[in-house]
């Protein structure tokens, strides 16, 4: 059983969701599990600029101003000594080294990369409880910065020390847990309606067309109108054509169950009537009654090789037997057998011999029909002219009759299959409408081009080019 995929309805909004709940949870990683090193390292970054910043102003006169400026700024305790005392400090007041701490962190500053020496060591750092006002430890890290900066316009080297505290951010990391839990919900309900809303509005006019789709073919005013955006529209609009041809397709199919059942009928209902008047009645088993049942049988057999080629053609399945051949030769046997059959005046321009490469037995096919198609709609005078013309690397082949000839609006039609034209006239036609469509798909495989030219209720000229 094939697995129902789902429906976009509920796909939009699920998407929407994923992705807030995705983004929420970079937000907790990051603001909330990440918080505490992303300070500290964004303080120690701080230091080490302040340092960088007071060893270019060493031998400045406002190294005082510099000091004091950057100290309060970025709220640390800053002082500069030698390797005896202390020469300077920031304005934030700080306490000073103990000997003991002065000389362990200067001889660290000699020894290491760069002559900076950065340490860390915990403390507690009492804060005031606001419940009961009362002073409690807070346990927290302090920062010692110690650089010794060495200048050419200096007798000796000078040393910095830096110390700040980085102060656990468990209040803030608490507050943001309560502003993220309530951005958390708004943006999963906001998600949630977004996608609601655009799959509402994606899915409405998809579902009205789905629904007018299920009458594909089936009634001839069906028209889809799509909207909210192109794409629909779009849609909307082959999809209407898309039920016209259908409709065209189930009538012209219709017309050919109907004329070949026709077409079936009458040869079939003339062989039996002569065949049980040959039996019953001695004296008409004569030749002519004998040559009717013959054309009544190779009209059956031409019908349902028309069928036959059809369906080959449309599956791919014919291949052509591709000789050198004489092809004046050809239509003048056709010729020859068209005229002892049929009371008619042909003209034949035909003046030189031309061999081509291609299909004989096909081209032939495509002659006979063109020539079929003219003596059905053959005119009063009786006329059909065939035309050889010979080009510098091209022969034309035309058939023209004088009969009642085809609408401009029809003549792009003549090739469809199951197609005949409805002219205003008189004469019973026979045939199915595949003639000229299984011509048309012979001559698309000899890569030839063909066409037709008429004017209504004087004649049609078709033709077809083949290379020398």
């Amino acid at each position: 059983m094939k697995k129902r995929s789902l429906s976009i309805r509920f796909y939009i909004p699920a998407v929407f969701l994923a992705f807030a709940l995705i983004m929420l949870a970079l937000l907790w990683i990051l603001e909330v599990g990440m918080l505490d090193e992303l300070y500290k390292k964004t303080k120690l970054d701080n230091i080490s600029k302040i340092g960088s910043t007071i060893a270019r102003e060493i031998t400045s006169p406002d190294l005082q101003q510099y000091l004091d400026q950057l100290s309060q700024t970025n709220e640390v305790c800053a002082y500069i000594s030698d390797s005896k005392n202390i020469l300077m400090k920031g304005e934030i007041p700080c306490a000073e080294p103990t000997w003991m701490e002065f000389y362990y962190r200067i001889s660290n500053a000699q020894t290491s990369p760069f002559n900076t020496f950065i340490e860390e060591r915990p403390i507690n750092e009492y804060v005031i409880n606001v419940s009961d006002s009362q002073l409690e430890a807070r346990p927290a890290t302090q920062i010692r910065y110690t650089q010794m900066i060495v200048n050419e316009q200096m007798d000796q080297p000078y040393y910095l020390f830096i110390n700040s505290t980085i102060t656990p951010l468990s209040t803030t990391v608490e507050t943001l847990q309560k502003i993220l839990m309530i951005v958390t919900l708004i943006m999963i309900a906001a998600a949630l309606v977004l996608g609601s809303l655009l799959s509402f509005k994606f899915t409405r006019p998809i579902t009205a067309i789905n629904k007018k789709a299920k009458l594909l073919g089936k009634q001839d005013d069906l028209v889809f109108d799509g909207h909210g955006y192109r794409e629909s529209q779009e849609l909307s609009t082959t999809l209407t054509q898309v039920n016209k041809e259908l409709r065209t397709v189930e009538k012209l199919r219709n017309e050919l169950i109907a004329n070949i059942s026709h077409d079936l009928r009458t040869p079939l209902t003339m062989i039996s009537g002569y065949a049980e008047m040959m039996r019953d009645l001695p004296d008409e088993n004569t030749p002519e009654n004998l040559q009717t049942i013959l054309d009544e049988c190779h009209y059956l057999t031409r019908l349902v090789n028309d069928v036959l080629d059809l369906s080959k053609l449309q599956a791919g399945a014919m291949k052509l037997n591709i000789t050198h051949f004489n092809l004046s030769a050809t239509l003048h046997s056709i010729l020859n057998r068209v005229e002892e059959m049929n009371d008619i005046n042909l003209v034949r321009e035909i003046n030189e011999e031309v061999y081509v490469d291609g299909d004989e037995m096909k081209i032939s096919q495509v002659f006979y029909n063109f020539l079929s198609n003219a003596l059905h709609y053959i005119g009063e005078d009786k006329m059909i002219i065939v035309r050889q013309i010979v080009s510098k690397d091209k022969v034309r082949i035309e058939i023209e009759d004088h009969g009642c000839g085809i609408k401009e609006e029809e003549l792009d039609k003549v090739w469809d299959s199951y197609y005949r034209t409805n002219n205003d006239h008189t004469r019973s036609i026979t045939g199915t409408g595949l003639g000229l469509h299984i011509v048309k798909q012979i001559l698309d495989l000899h890569h030839a081009n063909y066409g037709v030219k008429s004017k209504f209720n004087e004649g049609s000229t078709f033709f077809f080019e083949i290379n020398l």
